[in-house]
C-alpha cells in the first residue's frame, strides 16, 4: 500500500515505542514551535503508521509537532501514513531525521543503533551506515560513545567535551578514563587526539610486554562477597578445601584457621583474591582497542 496523507484525530495517535529524543518543554526549540503552531497550524505533515492497535498510529517522525498539538488542545494533526515499515526501518528513520538537530545527542545515537544491532546481530557496520545515509566511519565512531564511562557520556551529551575528543577519549581504557576527563574537556581537539594516542599506544605496549599492572588506577582492591549456603555445605560435608586452606594462608592456630575459613566464605582467602585480580586484568584486556584502532589514531 502506498503512502498517504491525512488528517487524523489526536485520540487516535500514539508516541513511538523508541524515542530517539525525548521532548523538552522547556526549550527555545519546543516553545517557538508551539508559540508557530498555534499562531499559523502546521506548516508540515508529520510521519506515522499503522500501530497494533486498530485504528490507532504510532508515531514515526515529529513526536515535538504532536507534543505541543496536545498541549494545545488541537484536535487533528496532518500526517503522512507510511505502511509496511519494520522497526528497524522506523528507527533508521528516527535517526536520519534528528542526525541534523544539534539538540539531539550523541550518546542517544549511539544507543539507538546498539539497540539496531541487537536485534539484528547478523547486520554489519556497513548495513547499519546504508540503511541510516551514513558513513561506515561516522557509525563506528559514534558507537564507539558506549565505551565511555557514565560521567564522560553525561559530559559529551551536555556538550563540556568536543565530539572529536570524544571519539579518543572513548578508545582509552574504560578505567583510565577518568583521568583524561580534564584535558579531553580543555585541549583543543589536536592536541588531546595525541594525548590519547599515546596513552593508548603505552597501554597496548604494556599489555603485550605483561605490564598491565602498571596502569592500575590505584592498588586493586578485592571485594567481599559471600559464598552460597550450598558451598559451604558442601564444603562442611566433602571437606576437601580446608586443608588446603589451612596451608595456604599459612595457618599456625586454631585462631588463625578461624579467620582464614571467615576470609574463605567472604571470598577474601589468597585463592580469591587472585582470582579475582585476574578476572579484573581479563576485563581490562576486553576494554583495549582494536590494534587497527591504535594504528589508525598512532599514524
Amino acid at each position: 500500500m502506498q503512502d498517504k496523507a491525512a488528517d487524523i484525530p489526536i485520540d487516535q495517535i500514539t508516541e513511538p515505542r523508541t524515542v530517539l529524543r525525548l521532548v523538552d518543554k522547556d526549550s527555545v526549540e519546543y516553545l517557538e514551535m508551539r508559540d508557530s503552531i498555534a499562531a499559523e497550524g502546521f506548516w508540515n505533515s508529520i510521519s506515522v503508521r499503522p500501530a497494533k492497535d486498530d485504528g490507532k498510529y504510532e508515531i514515526i517522525d515529529g513526536l515535538y509537532r504532536y507534543t505541543c498539538a496536545r498541549e494545545l488542545s488541537l484536535q487533528s494533526i496532518p500526517c503522512i501514513i507510511k505502511y509496511k515499515l519494520s522497526d528497524d526501518a522506523v528507527l533508521a528513520a528516527q535517526i536520519q531525521a534528528n542526525a541534523i538537530r544539534p539538540e539531539t545527542k550523541p550518546v542517544e545515537f549511539a544507543r539507538q543503533m546498539k539497540r539496531m544491532l541487537t536485534r539484528r546481530p547478523e547486520m554489519t557496520f556497513d548495513e547499519l551506515a546504508h540503511l541510516i545515509h551514513k558513513s561506515p566511519s561516522w557509525v563506528r565512531k559514534t558507537l564507539g560513545l558506549l565505551r565511555l564511562v557514565r560521567k564522560s557520556r553525561k559530559m559529551v551529551d551536555r556538550g563540556e567535551i568536543a565530539i572529536q575528543s570524544a571519539y579518543m577519549l572513548a578508545k582509552i581504557p574504560h578505567h583510565l578514563q577518568a583521568g583524561y576527563l580534564d584535558p579531553a574537556r580543555t585541549l583543543p581537539s589536536r592536541e588531546f587526539r595525541a594525548l590519547a594516542a599515546s596513552v593508548i599506544k603505552q597501554y597496548t605496549e604494556a599489555v603485550k610486554q605483561g605490564r598491565m599492572k602498571a596502569f592500575w588506577c590505584g592498588e586493586f582492591r578485592p571485594q567481599a562477597h559471600l559464598r552460597s549456603l550450598r558451598d559451604i555445605q558442601s564444603e562442611t560435608q566433602r571437606q576437601e578445601v580446608g586443608a588446603l586452606l589451612v596451608t595456604a594462608e599459612q595457618c599456625k592456630t586454631p585462631v588463625d584457621g578461624f579467620y582464614a575459613a571467615l576470609r574463605w566464605a567472604m571470598h577474601l582467602d589468597r585463592q580469591s583474591v587472585e582470582d579475582q585480580e585476574r578476572s579484573a586484568l581479563a576485563r581490562l584486556r576486553q576494554s583495549l582497542p582494536e590494534e587497527s584502532e591504535v594504528q589508525h589514531v598512532t599514524d
